[in-house]
């Protein structure tokens, strides 16, 4: 079983995929910005962040995933967007990213995602 935190400002999408992962067997707490994110990271022991790409407190979303990688100190990272782009997609690549989703996106991946990360 891991811990994983969830990061996303509209707290209907943070709740459901809380709830999916702990019927899942797994442990989930929620955010809904990147000031609070990065204060779970220095006080709680995670296993997978599960992260908007846009929040409205971090509006460089290049500077706000390095941050989140920085802190995150190896952690796997999963972002997801409701707006993709080329430029997100790159910004991903060249950090901790482990996956980028779009929103909406489906259940499988967000199960494929766990098994892969708690497979070990």
């Amino acid at each position: 079983m891991g811990n994983v935190l969830i990061v996303d400002d509209e707290p209907a999408i943070g709740d459901y995929l809380a709830r999916l992962i702990t019927r899942l067997g797994h442990q989930a707490e929620t955010t809904l910005n990147a000031a609070d994110t990065l204060a779970k990271l220095d006080d709680g022991v995670f296993h997978l962040v599960i992260a908007d790409i846009r929040l409205p407190d971090a509006p460089d979303a290049q500077a706000w995933v390095t941050g989140l990688c920085q802190k995150a100190k190896g952690i796997p990272v999963v972002l997801i967007s409701g707006a993709p782009s080329a430029e997100l997609d790159a910004c991903a690549k060249a950090n901790c990213v482990l996956a980028f989703l779009s929103k909406p996106f489906e259940l499988a991946f967000i199960k494929n995602i766990l098994q892969t990360v708690f497979a070990s």
